[in-house]
């Protein structure tokens, strides 16, 4: 795998540059085509001559990989298309559609097997088996197994759904090829009438199916938006908070366009004391600090907190006590307070997980409650905010 990237893959070790990346690309198609047309051809040949439907769909399989490897390469070149004006965040989810299209013609290859294996389960005919089968299977099984890595190990250098699913796939081949060598072993030493070939093949049907589907859902995610992952997330929470000025981080959203197009926009709580172009400087440090550190694109919004007012910490604190009775995992922000001579207004945002069906009336006749003993009735104003 590293000589296929020496010799193939210039630069191979900087994959941040899309060009770099391409070149995976390239390399796993071309490679991928030419493995499985030389599959493809043994697995006809004595799938025809020894009249195994196993073999001969395991061999249709193997040049349907091939096309999903071409169609790799296009995927590839398409994503790395630079952004336009018409698509302003570049043409990188291109890969999820050529991993998505891989995945449906897994589907309909498992299919047709199924439909070919029940045929053959109806009405059975004579399997032969030769020296050549053996030889022929085996050869297919380590080439697939090296498929396998080689796909593996390209995917998780440039973070590939294109290339993870290949690997899938190819997998998915070893394990019916396996299925198939077994089924000719079995019709080998046996003299039972029952279709063994037919029922293997239904097997392998059905297990093809079952995999492509899941493969399908894994690709439909990120096109549709799923959520951030979680220790990224924190990552940049933390460096934003190693920055002296911070005094907090929330509303965190993060939307991600495929590789090198992730796009972060997040609120951070600066003291109201501080002069505002000294914070708006800080601000503007650490938008571009992220942005290099991790290849991201983002945008602060900058929310002033006042520290040194003794009855707006008594009363966060006490809010604070409040939320935490109702559900310990709940948090606040934004907490920003309004007195007046007949009532106090009281307004945050509290950020509660997606599956919590607390409502915010239920929210606020809690907390009001908790401050039913204050000088002045409190009015509370409050948004609900997801955990993205």
């Amino acid at each position: 795998m590293k000589l296929l990237k020496k010799l193939f893959i210039k630069n191979y070790q900087n994959t941040d540059d899309s060009s770099v990346r391409l070149s995976y690309g390239i390399v796993a198609g071309v490679f991928g085509i030419i493995s499985n047309a030389i599959l493809f051809i043994g697995k006809i040949i004595i799938g025809v001559i020894g009249n195994s439907i196993a073999i001969i769909a395991d061999g249709i399989n193997n040049i349907s990989d091939a096309g999903t490897s071409a169609v790799t390469i296009v995927g590839f070149k398409l994503a790395s298309k630079p952004a336009d004006s018409d698509h302003p965040y570049g043409h990188a989810r291109y890969e999820y559609i050529t991993g998505l299209i891989i995945g449906i013609v897994i589907f309909a290859v498992g299919a047709l097997l199924g439909k070919s294996s029940i045929e053959k389960i109806i009405s059975p005919d004579e399997t032969t088996v030769t020296i050549y089968t053996y030889i022929v299977l085996a050869f297919s099984i380590l080439l697939k197994l090296l498929q396998m890595l080689v796909y593996a190990d390209f995917a998780k250098s440039i973070n590939s759904q294109t290339l993870k699913a290949a690997s899938k796939d190819s997998l998915n081949d070893i394990l019916s090829t396996s299925i198939v060598l077994i089924s000719a072993i079995i019709i080998a030493y046996t003299n039972t009438t029952v279709s063994i070939d037919g029922i293997f093949g239904l097997a392998l049907s059905i297990y093809i199916v079952i995999s492509a589907s899941l493969m399908i859902k894994d690709i439909i995610n990120p096109l549709l938006g799923e959520k951030a992952d979680p220790e990224f997330v924190q990552s940049i929470v933390d460096a934003i908070l190693s920055y002296k000025g911070v005094l907090g981080v929330h509303d965190v959203l993060v939307h991600s366009y495929g590789h090198g197009a992730t796009y972060i926009m997040l609120h951070v709580e600066v003291d109201a004391n501080t002069n505002i172009l000294e914070s708006h400087d800080l601000i503007d440090i650490i938008e571009h600090d992220i942005a290099t550190k991790f290849n991201v694109h983002i945008s602060i919004h900058m929310d002033p907190i006042v520290m040194d007012n003794e009855e707006v910490t008594y009363l966060h604190d006490r809010v604070k006590e409040g939320l935490k009775d109702l559900n310990p995992d709940y948090k606040f922000h934004d907490f920003r307070v309004v007195f007046g001579v007949t009532h106090t207004n009281i307004m945050f945002d509290v950020v509660m997980p997606f599956e919590d069906k607390t409502t915010k009336e239920e929210i606020i006749a809690h907390l009001t409650n908790v401050l039913k003993d204050y000088k002045t009735p409190v009015f509370f104003v409050i948004e609900i905010d997801r955990i993205y």
